[in-house]
């Protein structure tokens, strides 16, 4: 990679936060929602289909522009969160968002006003079929409902509420600044340069820079756990208001999956815990040449490969790995790459981690990274374009109300692609250290995607169940998330709670979006699961039907878009092939070791 910033460029939507069209946009949106609430409200209930369907075009459109303006300001506030114009603008196009959100509420509240014999008829008229499966899905909302002013009460409470501790927690962290020294010299590092050094060959600067960044969070501990606290208890507070059991069942609805499917997923990855996780652990400690393993070694890497990948091979790398699969997707990422819809390059105010967000409908999408040329950089960047080609995809060949996936399905391309990158890698000319290398790297991606994950959904239920008891104290957080840690490395990983006791505050799935980490393992045990059945089955069967998968977006359910595939997720089974791939790579190490 060369030494210039690679950041994205957004001119797909406008020149800059300044830009005169943002004021244009927003008047425009202003004007379409008065008349669109003329129009429609409270003249639902004997509704025709043609006439919904006039209603469903307008309602698009509105929802389509402010989503927009939502992701424009998202994009430019993620890469800069500490510069104050920045901040603002963010903060005004979601106080937009939410006023538009709540005037706009009444639609679905309404629609589900109308009779049971009525909305038979709408659900099987043909001129609504493009809105067959929102509708389905509005009416499961139902029984957890509320009523239009509760809703829209609930909208401007989070604008000062859970989304301002969001807005906070991401401005603390981004923040984060560590003097650290390394080879010789004090260097200025931002959260995710000096995370990267857990790959570091250096055992001693690996522990240093766990606890360094770990202590940042220590030091922030008290107004962190009132974060936690007060969108933890407003999460739980608002599904008792609607009606659910349980917290987690608001996402399972969402993700349109059963509760038992998810209880099955969970059962079947903990029980891995021994035979997976710990085993393999218990091999690398050997693999080192430790007495003892701790967790700023569970990603140190094997022998004495430190290759470093430029931003250029790492593409290169991923547009082999993708044409080798079908042509259409390598030309998808390079043209990710020719429109400068990347944003790569770390730096300070720029948030951690990665994601890919959409673009506009018939276009492309944009990833976000912070690469730092190791092995696992790559694998995150094939992860993030793999996401970016199935929302080309959707993007493509989906209406608006049916371009979001639930969050399990919209990991089957990210996951994927990743795969196919790594089957790409390990089958090149390799000398056996350089494969040992490969598949530790491998395993420990599939571990922190599924296992981890799990023990994160574990820590989130006991923290939500505390929650109903009484508020969590900075301590209840250390020693839950560190337990369920201790209890997926077993006796492999040494000291957790010592070491690692404040990483519960690290992770921003819990405030962003409550119990989203499930669906992380869910979708890696299927992935792997679909990756089979495409090497056993060919490509003459597999692709069309993964393409046909990939542009469904969200116009369908789950259990829906894998009937193809003869894939059904409520068979306990299924879980459980990914899980036994896992074992297989586990033991191809253990070959290669001996």
């Amino acid at each position: 990679m060369s030494e210039n910033i690679v950041q994205w460029n957004l001119s797909d939507f406008f020149d800059s936060i300044n830009d005169p069209r943002i004021d244009k946009t927003i008047s425009e949106i202003e004007e379409k929602v008065e008349d669109f609430v003329k129009k429609a409200k409270g003249n639902l209930q004997k509704i025709e289909p043609a006439k919904l369907k006039e209603l469903f075009k307008e309602y698009e459109e509105i929802n389509e522009k402010s989503f927009y303006l939502s992701v424009y300001s998202y994009l430019v506030y993620s890469t800069n969160s500490i510069d104050e114009e920045v901040k603002s603008f963010y903060a005004k196009i979601d106080e937009f968002s939410s006023k538009v959100s709540e005037k706009m509420l009444f639609f679905e509240i309404e629609l589900n006003t109308i009779s049971d014999e009525d909305f038979k008829k709408l659900v099987e008229a043909p001129e609504l079929k493009e809105y067959k499966h929102f509708l389905e899905f509005n009416r499961l909302q139902k029984p957890h409902q509320l009523s239009e002013k509760e809703e829209q009460i609930i909208i401007m409470k989070d604008l000062v509420g859970s989304k301002a501790f969001n807005k906070l927690y991401t401005e603390i962290v981004s923040r984060f600044s560590f003097q650290f020294e390394l080879d010789g010299e004090i260097k200025t590092l931002t959260g995710p340069q000096l995370i990267s050094l857990l790959q570091h060959k250096d055992r001693e600067v690996r522990k240093r820079a766990l606890l360094t960044y770990v202590e940042a969070y220590k030091n922030n501990e008290l107004v962190l756990t009132h974060i936690y606290n007060n969108v933890i208890k407003d999460f739980d507070l608002e599904t008792k208001k609607r009606n659910y059991e349980k917290p987690v069942q608001l996402r399972n609805l969402e993700n349109e999956v059963e509760d038992e499917i998810v209880e099955a997923l969970e059962k079947a990855t903990t029980e891995s815990y021994k035979p997976l996780v710990e085993r393999y652990y218990n091999l690398k400690k050997n693999i080192l040449g430790y007495d003892d393993l701790h967790m700023y070694d569970i990603y140190a890497p094997v022998g004495n490969i430190n290759k470093e990948y430029e931003y250029e091979e790492a593409v290169e790398i991923i547009k082999q790995a993708t044409e080798n699969f079908d042509p259409e997707f390598k030309e998808i990422v390079e043209n990710m790459v020719k429109k400068g819809h990347i944003d790569l390059t770390p730096r300070r105010g720029k948030e951690g981690g990665a994601y890919c967000h959409y673009g506009k409908l018939k276009n492309y999408p944009f990833v976000f990274v912070n690469y730092t040329k190791t092995i696992d950089s790559v694998l995150t960047l094939a992860h993030e374009l793999g996401h970016a080609i199935h929302f080309y995809y959707t993007l493509k060949n989906q209406n608006y109300v049916n371009i979001f996936p639930t969050i399990p399905m919209a990991e089957i391309a990210s996951v994927f692609c990743e795969i196919m990158t790594f089957d790409y890698l390990v089958n090149q000319d390799l000398k056996k250290e350089e494969k040992i290398a490969l598949l530790c790297t491998h395993l420990e991606g599939n571990f922190a995607t599924s296992h981890r994950q799990n023990a994160f959904y574990r820590f989130e239920k006991q923290i939500h169940e505390l929650m109903s008891k009484k508020l969590p104290s900075t301590k209840d957080y250390v020693d839950i998330f560190t337990n369920e840690m201790q209890l997926m490395f077993g006796n492999a990983v040494e000291k957790i709670k010592e070491e690692y006791s404040h990483y519960a505050f690290v992770v921003n799935h819990f405030l962003h979006t409550p119990f989203y980490v499930y669906a992380y393992n869910m979708s890696n045990l299927m992935v792997i699961a679909l990756y089979q059945l495409y090497l056993e089955k060919g490509k003459e069967y597999f692709i069309p039907r993964y393409k046909k998968l990939l542009s469904s977006g969200g116009s369908a359910t789950p259990q829906e878009m894998l009937k193809e595939f003869e894939i059904d997720l409520k068979d306990a089974e299924f879980w459980k092939k990914g899980l036994k791939y896992l074992e297989s790579k586990i033991d191809e190490l253990e070959e290669l070791i001996n």
